[in-house]
């Protein structure tokens, strides 16, 4: 399977640590595929560190991640009182209830009804194609993606980096088609247990096959570069 294929190049060009995490939405059921109740952003880091997770209604335990993936309505009635003051007044991470509905509507929507299981895998094991593959990673690991994701393309991804860690890297870059950076959110990240100097790089899996192939040619991958002076030989710099 190709994309099993790419984990040992973008692993070794990148100096990875840990897995790149592959994501499927699908119907079907995967045989070893750990059904535990998990909350997404653990689910993101079981794939990480080489579990295989499928994710569903049932056994989503964080209710704002089944809302944000499409698994299930966002909660409603006392329901929707107790997260919306949870989130104000627990969380604090908007002033009102008025910032977080703006929060919340300037920000992509959840893809609602795409399927019933989302898997999340070491891309290495991931048994279908992926829809999207996420890396955690550092900054300069983080600029080299992007470097990659341009050299074809030239072209600069449109990021989201507003609302919940699952939001910016699941939803939004499904939804979107677009390759996201972000930083998780504020609470999500300890949940997450990542490093001060983490973030994640979300790529939906049709762009993959360009990054890798410009890895031999761009100096953001395997490529060696040439000094400017090759170049300015000769050249009248008062033209």
């Amino acid at each position: 399977m190709i994309w099993q294929e790419y984990v040992k190049t973008l692993t070794e060009t990148l100096d990875l640590k840990g897995h790149i995490i592959a994501l499927t939405y699908t119907y079907d059921d995967i045989e070893g595929a750990s059904s535990e109740p998990c909350r997404v952003c653990n689910a993101l880091m079981k794939a990480h560190h080489g579990e295989t997770i499928a994710l569903t209604a049932k056994n989503s335990t964080c209710p704002g991640g089944t809302w944000h993936l499409g698994l299930g309505d966002p909660p409603s009635g006392e329901a929707g009182k107790a997260l919306m003051n949870f989130l104000v007044y627990g969380e604090k991470l908007a002033c009102s209830y008025a910032t977080f509905h703006r929060m919340m509507a300037l920000t992509s929507p959840p893809p609602k009804g795409v399927a019933d299981h989302i898997v999340f895998a070491p891309m290495d094991a991931m048994p279908l194609e992926p829809d999207l593959t996420i890396f955690i990673v550092n900054a300069e690991q983080a600029c080299r993606l992007l470097t990659l994701y341009s050299y074809f393309t030239g072209k600069a991804p449109r990021t989201e980096m507003m609302g919940s860690g699952c939001h910016m890297a699941v939803a939004y870059p499904l939804v979107s088609g677009e390759m996201n950076v972000s930083f998780s959110d504020w609470t999500a990240r300890p949940m997450m247990k990542m490093q001060p100097d983490e973030l994640i790089v979300s790529v939906p899996y049709y762009l993959l096959p360009g990054i890798v192939e410009a890895i031999p040619r761009c100096t953001a991958g395997t490529a060696e570069g040439k000094p400017i002076s090759e170049f300015m030989a000769g050249a009248n710099l008062n033209d």
